[in-house]
């Protein structure tokens, strides 16, 4: 018997096409910077990826109180953070892990003050951004005014289209950790990101966030919003509002802070933050710092 031969759908070869053509133009995408691109301080995620064969590390410290007052408890998380982003394969993709270590202190609502220690991961996941549109790649988005330095730097309405980006990973649940040994062995998390240059030192960050998919115990859907603005070339201010839909309450936390370049690889930041609940109410401290190395 002969076999027929195989005869490929001309639309499936187009649209094979389409996507293989699609997927290398964006990594076409030039992201990389002569400075750190760091997301600290602050939770939001920039657009934008660190470039490639560029290895970064962002860690940092915070203390972060709650308490209760229905039942009069107070618990003090002592935190470690850190983050370890990678550009591998393009200028556009990056690689990211990202862990917390925490001590926490808490005292029972029953007299007599008894305190107890808890510590462990409380975060621990993998995953990775590709930007999906970069509205510098086209210089008609951005055009410049040879007469007006004023224009140039200046808010311009055209400034609000963004970078686009989209984060996809998973949450790795540690039986290590009473924080995590409850929780799946692997929960998704996905993450829209936006990034637009209102002006060359005001930088608008917005996130949309779906953590623990899948789980009805765990899940969680938050916004962020963010807004740095750079004093000169090594100093930048920002403030970051937070809203989260919890299984059993929603949060609105506001931080605010500043970052410092001490050296084009070395980035210092410190930060604040609050939220605006009794049950339980919160304030933050950070500090931290994110150094890369250049490979690019």
């Amino acid at each position: 018997m002969h076999k027929k031969p195989i005869i490929q759908s001309p639309l499936i070869l187009k649209m094979s096409l389409f996507i293989l053509g699609f997927l290398f133009s964006i990594c076409g995408f030039s992201q990389y910077t002569d400075i750190i691109n760091s997301n600290k301080p602050g939770n939001s995620t920039g657009a934008y990826s660190v470039g490639k064969r560029v290895y970064q590390i962002e860690s940092g410290f915070s203390v972060d109180r709650l308490r209760g007052e229905a039942l009069q408890s107070e618990s003090l998380f002592n935190n470690g953070n850190l983050a370890v982003r990678v550009g591998l394969f393009s200028e556009a993709l990056e690689l990211i892990y990202e862990g917390s270590y925490t001590m926490e202190f808490s005292t029972s609502p029953i007299p007599g003050g008894k305190i107890g220690i808890d510590q462990g991961f409380t975060s621990n996941r993998i995953g990775a951004k590709i930007m999906l549109f970069d509205p510098f790649k086209n210089p008609d988005n951005r055009p410049i005014n040879v007469y007006s330095w004023k224009k140039n730097n200046g808010f311009r309405w055209r400034n609000i289209l963004p970078a686009i980006a989209l984060y996809a990973g998973a949450n790795i649940g540690l039986k290590s950790s009473p924080y995590l040994i409850n929780n799946p062995s692997i929960a998704p998390r996905v993450m829209l990101v936006t990034q637009s240059h209102l002006t060359p030192k005001i930088v608008l960050i917005l996130n949309g966030i779906y953590d623990f998919i899948g789980s009805e115990a765990l899940a969680e859907k938050t916004v962020i919003a963010s807004l740095s603005y750079a004093i000169k070339r090594k100093w930048s201010v920002f403030v970051e509002g937070q809203y989260s839909i919890l299984p059993n309450y929603n949060e609105q936390i506001i931080r605010t802070g500043g970052a410092f370049l001490y050296r084009k690889n070395l980035q210092l930041d410190l930060y604040t933050g609050i939220n605006f609940q009794n049950e339980p109410s919160r304030e933050i401290i950070g500090l931290g710092f994110s150094y890369r190395l250049d490979k690019h």
